[in-house]
This record gives structure tokens, C-alpha cells and sequence, in this order.
């Protein structure tokens, strides 16, 4: 297979996209006939206050942090498509962990890749192949080996403050693997914890065990002292269904895939002087395996990641205008590092090693006026260290090195903000790259309008590299695999939003994103894998998001989002018929075209509370070898219920029922890589006891 490098191309679909988007950019542009003055943010993190005691109006002012500078800024006026949940939300809900969250975001679905982990897509594109950027505190989770993140009883949900979520490219601020996307967890202080809580839960399936967990969790402030600490070990099973690979062979899933977390957290900080320690292990047992087949019985493949990372940061204010933020950043992390476990107690092996170890220094310098502009400058090295412990690669990576400086600045005015950004990147192995930033946004009272462009820039990680040097060494086909060139991504999104009544308020965004060099990660006939870049894929679509407040009934959320494929000359991300013939152009692989969901929580007394969710995915295609299967709508309904200082003070009781009416969503592959489409949990019986001392 070669490189394709063909000429970008334009079709009417293309065209029909930019016309709509120029058409809401002139209608932005136009001259108001009233002027209003902006609402202010509420501010909530860090406070005691109650996410119950707002009104909707509050709720959906709450600041959020995406920004260079990182000023508060609420979300009407924040320079992206942005969704943030509470830790207070996360609770009421029964969040088991990040996907239960996620799901409830427009635009993000979840997939299998191989071997029982499960990635996420963003607006019909494979997001796990390094395009978004997760973080815990500002300390990246995503895996600086192949730009991966795997979910499922993995990222805990217990302490966290709140879930900053950027549909859209976060790069000036977040750099390589925010591309489609920044999923930004913030987790509470001391202040806020002022004491100990401890926690444990349990879950069933109808024919097995679903999950078991204990948290700790500690703060305390005093003066200008906070320190916090979290620790959770988790056991869960992704489901107890029967899996079936593409040969018709099968294995019980029933206590038979296990699912293994172990996080822990320190933070400590004195005024402006920050130092948090992370410590996170997730072990992955699959018999599902790579493609389409499964391991002898009397074995199974057991993919490990962990995260040990520490962040140092210090901000030192010149004056009220001007402030200096310096940080540091070490990680090492050993994502996908397999073994084989035998049942019969023999030794196991070890078949993959590969550690990263990863650098960031960080200088930044930030003016900020009383009016609200701002401009900030920074500029950042970092690099990565690979070390091959054991691996089928013997050849020597380079030191992959990466110098970035940036740009940022925000004129306001009564009619609009204006947002202007500008990275530039020099890669050790990819030369330089400028991408650009604007945004016109402003809330104007109850309306707000949001006018944005980005341009991200995705270079190949290490074991990008690594792969395709291991494939060209030991393939037996003779092949020959180029090595790849940077991803470029234009980004085009406008968003307005209209709070009708201090209970009711509805916003609606529409999106194009084009990636250029896309990478694909793929197999040849004796599934060898390896990275290859294609032309480019580009999907269009739209979101909106309505909220609801009634004193009586509750509080209600509907999301929904669609997307349409835009480019893929290739057709490799769409479905074939036999002859090779594409099924649906509009539709990519394992992507349902349409998605709702709907949040209803209702607080019954001051103790006692009810939330049910639904989410329903419309049809998707994927392949099982090189079979190509229809997955049908399904619509999960989760329920649960909370009572707290339940008997005595301090005491919680939750009981949740997830997927009541047993619909059996399957995780399908968003790449032709042949692995069927991965079992979901079935219904699920959950009990959680906390106490608070």
C-alpha cells in the first residue's frame, strides 16, 4: 500500500456546506436593534453553593478555563462549542464512569478498537488515533505512544468538580492531540472536600458480575494551604453476553473479561505555588483479540496502561495587569503493554513493552485589562523518550522533540469579542507549522452567537513511527510503507443560542471539519498492522442542546446531534456492498448518523432525588471480517436514585438500573479492521453506599 497524495478536491455537497456557514456568518455580522449588557458568570466551582440552589439561568453561566489566558469565561461567550458537566450532575445521574458521561455529549460515540478497549469518535470521525486530548488537572491521560485513550471503569468519576468539554480543535492551548477535540477533567480541592468521604458500590448483570469498587477521598484548606487526595480501585466486566468473531467462533463474556483500575491523586498547593502527583493503572483482559478471532481457551491477552505523572506549576503576578505562569511536566506512561495469561497457571509471557517518557516545560506571560481584552504570549518545549523494553522493533527511535510558540489575544466590544490565535510548531522529525485561530462571539443578554475557525496540526507520535519502521522490518508480503506526514485540520463552526425564559433556553450549532493526510490505522492479509495516510475525510453537521427548568417537574437536557460525510475519495471509512460498491456516502463506519439523548433529574424532597437518562443511536454500519453487518437503532434507558443523609447524617445511599429495558448496545469498529462489533453491558442492578465524615 502507498501513500496517497492526492489533489483536495471540491463537489457540491462542499459547496452547499460553505454557502450555509457564509449565510450564518452574515447574519451574525448584522447590525443588532437592541443593546443589552452581558449577563455576568456565576460562580460555582470552588464555592459551597449547590448546583440545586440555581436557577437555569445561573446553571448556565457557570465559568469555564479554555482559554490561552486562562481567564473565566462563561460558556455562552467562550471562543468554542463547549459542554460542561458538574460533579454534582455526575452524582445525580449515577455515573458509573466517563462513558456514562460522555454519552450525554452531542457528537461523542464510543467504539471498539481491538483487544476489549473501547475508544471514542467525535462528529463521524475516529477520534482515538491521536485527535483528542484528555486531561486529569491539566496532566495528559491520553497516551503519548499512539495517541490513544481507552475507556470503560477506567477515568473515576467521584471526585470531580466539573468536565470541561470542547467539540472542536483546542491546539493553541492543548497542542498535538487536540485536533477533533479537549475533554478537560477538573477535580475538587480541599477546600471543597473539607473532610474525608469514603465509598464503595456494587453491580450485577443478569448472569454475572458487573463491577465492584472502593473510593477514598480527602481535603482540607487552611489559609492559603489546600491539599486534596482520591484514590479508587476499581473490578468491573465489560459485559456478561456471548461474543462471536467473524469465523463463527464464540466465548462466554460472563466474568470472563475483566476490567481493572487503580487511580490515585495528590494535590498540594500554597497561594499561587501548585504540585499534583498522578498515579493511574488499567489492566484490559480480552479474548476478543486483534481482528477477527479469539484466543485458544486456555489463554487470554491482557493489555496494561499506566500513567505516572507530576505537574509543578507556579503563577507569579507582576501587578493587577500582568502575570507570569511557569510549569513543568513529567510522565512516563506503558500504554499497551501485552501479555498472555494462561489459565492453567503457566508462567505468563510478556509479549510488548514499550515506555514513554515525556517533558513539557512551559513559559507564559498574560495581560489583562479591566475591560476584559486580554493577550497572552507562551511558549513551551517538550519531548518524548521511547524505551523498547520488549518488542518486536529493533531498531532505534529518534528523540522526538517539539518547540511550540503561541499567541492569543481578545478585544471585547458591546457588540462582539473578538478572538484572534496563532500557534507555531518546529517537530524534531515534521519541521513547522503555523495554525491559526479567530472567533467572533458574544452574549448579548438572553441571545448569544458564536463565529469560529480553527486550524490544527497533528504530527505522527513515536509509536506512529515505531509501527510502520516494525512492519517494513519483519512483514513477509514484501511490502513497503511510507512513513507519515502530519495531519492538517480547518475547522468551520458557528453557534447561537437564544434563553427564552429564565427557565427554558435552547442553543444550536452547525460544524465542517476537513482533515487533510488523514491517518488510518490498518491491517494487511496477514494482520500485520500499521499506519498509512489517506487524501483526507471531512463531515458536516449540527448539534443543539435544550434545557428546561420547572419548579415542580425537575430539570430536563436534550441533546441532539447528526453528521454527514462530506470527502473521503477513498470511501475508506464508509460501508461496501460485496462488490465494492459504497452502501451509504453520507454515513462512516461505525457512526450512527443521528443521536439523542434526554436528562431528567427531580429533586423530591431536599434528600432524595430520581434521574433517568435515554440515549438512542440510529443504524450503523461496521464489519465483522469481511462481512459488513447493519446495527439497528437502540435506545438505552438508565435510572437512578439517590438518597442522601439517608438514616444519619453524612450517609448516602444510591441505587441505579442501567439499560432497563435491556437494549444490548454493541461497541462497533469505526475502522475496517474486521474486529466484530464488541458487546455492551446488559442490564445492570448497581448499589453505592458513601459516607461523609
Amino acid at each position: 500500500m502507498q501513500h496517497c497524495n492526492q489533489p483536495i478536491k471540491s463537489n457540491k455537497e462542499n459547496q452547499r456546506i460553505y454557502n450555509s456557514l457564509l449565510f450564518l456568518l452574515m447574519v451574525l455580522q448584522a447590525p443588532a436593534s437592541f443593546a443589552i449588557n452581558p449577563i455576568a458568570c456565576t460562580e460555582v466551582s470552588g464555592s459551597s453553593q449547590n448546583i440545586e440552589e440555581l436557577d437555569l439561568m445561573d446553571l448556565m453561566e457557570i465559568p469555564v478555563f479554555l482559554s490561552a489566558s486562562q481567564q473565566a469565561e462563561c460558556t455562552k461567550s467562550a471562543a468554542s462549542v463547549v459542554t460542561t458537566i458538574s460533579g454534582e450532575e455526575l452524582l445525580n445521574m449515577g455515573a458509573r464512569d466517563l462513558i456514562d458521561a460522555l454519552e450525554l455529549v452531542p457528537g461523542m460515540n464510543f467504539g471498539v478498537n481491538v483487544s476489549n478497549t473501547v475508544g471514542l469518535g467525535i462528529r463521524g470521525i475516529d477520534a482515538d488515533t491521536g485527535k483528542l486530548s484528555v486531561s486529569i488537572d491539566g496532566i495528559i491521560m491520553t497516551d503519548q505512544r499512539f495517541g490513544t485513550t481507552v475507556y470503560g471503569s477506567h477515568f473515576p468519576v467521584e471526585q470531580i468538580d466539573r468536565i470541561e468539554i470542547i467539540r472542536g480543535p483546542g491546539s493553541i492551548l492543548h497542542g498535538n492531540f487536540a485536533e477533533l477535540g479537549v475533554i478537560n477533567i477538573i477535580t475538587k480541592k480541599g477546600k471543597q472536600l473539607d473532610g474525608v468521604t469514603a465509598s464503595g458500590s456494587y453491580g450485577h448483570f443478569s448472569r454475572g458480575e458487573a463491577r465492584k469498587n472502593a473510593v477514598l477521598t480527602a481535603g482540607k484548606a487552611w489559609d492559603d494551604f489546600d491539599v486534596s487526595f482520591y484514590g479508587k480501585y476499581n473490578y468491573a466486566h465489560r459485559s456478561d453476553r456471548i461474543y462471536t468473531d467473524a469465523e463463527g467462533d464464540s466465548f462466554d463474556m460472563a466474568d470472563n473479561n475483566q476490567l481493572e483500575s487503580l487511580l490515585g491523586s495528590f494535590k498540594i498547593s500554597y497561594k499561587n505555588l501548585n504540585f499534583q502527583f498522578l498515579a493511574d493503572e488499567y489492566n484490559v483482559n480480552s479474548r476478543d483479540y486483534f481482528a477477527d478471532q479469539i484466543t485458544p481457551p486456555e489463554w487470554y491477552s491482557r493489555n496494561s496502561f499506566s500513567t505516572y505523572a507530576t505537574k509543578l506549576s507556579y503563577q507569579h503576578d507582576l501587578n493587577e495587569n500582568f502575570k507570569l505562569d511557569t510549569g513543568f511536566d513529567f510522565s512516563r506512561q506503558t500504554p499497551w503493554e501485552r501479555s498472555r495469561q494462561y489459565i492453567n497457571g503457566e508462567d505468563d509471557v510478556l509479549k510488548e513493552k514499550v515506555s514513554v517518557d515525556h517533558y513539557k516545560f512551559d513559559l507564559k506571560a498574560t495581560y489583562s485589562h479591566g475591560e476584559g481584552h486580554y493577550l497572552v504570549v507562551g511558549n513551551s518545549y517538550q519531548f518524548e523518550n521511547y524505551q523498547h523494553d520488549v518488542s518486536a522493533y529493533t531498531g532505534e527511535l529518534p528523540l522526538f522533540g517539539n518547540y511550540t510558540l503561541y499567541t492569543e489575544a481578545v478585544y471585547k466590544t458591546p457588540w462582539v469579542n473578538i478572538l484572534g490565535g496563532l500557534r507555531f510548531d518546529s517537530y524534531s522529525e515534521y519541521g513547522t507549522n503555523w495554525s491559526p485561530r479567530i472567533a467572533l462571539t458574544k452574549q448579548l443578554g438572553r441571545f448569544h452567537y458564536k463565529a469560529l475557525y480553527s486550524q490544527a496540526f497533528h504530527a505522527p507520535t513515536g509509536g506512529n513511527y515505531q509501527l510502520i519502521e516494525e512492519y517494513n522490518q519483519n512483514n513477509t508480503l514484501g511490502n513497503h510503507i511510507e512513513q507519515l506526514v502530519p495531519e492538517k485540520t480547518h475547522t468551520y463552526e458557528v453557534e447561537l443560542g437564544y434563553h427564552f425564559m429564565s427557565n427554558l433556553s435552547v442553543s444550536a450549532n452547525m460544524f465542517y471539519t476537513r482533515i487533510n493526510n488523514y491517518f488510518l490505522y490498518t491491517f494487511d492479509e496477514n494482520f500485520d498492522d500499521f499506519y498509512i495516510n489517506l487524501d483526507g475525510i471531512a463531515t458536516w453537521g449540527a448539534e443543539t442542546v435544550l434545557s428546561y427548568q420547572h419548579r415542580q417537574l425537575g430539570r430536563f437536557k436534550f441533546n441532539y446531534s447528526f453528521y454527514r460525510t462530506a470527502y473521503d475519495p477513498e470511501g475508506t471509512n464508509q460501508a461496501h456492498d460485496p462488490d465494492g460498491n459504497i452502501i451509504h456516502s453520507d454515513v462512516n463506519l461505525g457512526f450512527p448518523a443521528h443521536k439523542f439523548s434526554i436528562n431528567h433529574h427531580l429533586q423530591i424532597t431536599d434528600s432524595f432525588s430520581f434521574n433517568h437518562t435515554i440515549i438512542f443511536s440510529s443504524d450503523r454500519y461496521a464489519y465483522s471480517g469481511a462481512n459488513l453487518i447493519h446495527h439497528k437503532p437502540t435506545a438505552v434507558y438508565n435510572t437512578y436514585f439517590r438518597y442522601q443523609d439517608a438514616m444519619l447524617e453524612g450517609l448516602e445511599i444510591g441505587l441505579g438500573i442501567y439499560d432497563l429495558f435491556n437494549a444490548q448496545f454493541q461497541y462497533a469498529q469505526y475502522y475496517n479492521g474486521s474486529h466484530p462489533a464488541l458487546p455492551g453491558n446488559t442490564r445492570e442492578f448497581n448499589l453505592k453506599l458513601t459516607y461523609s465524615f
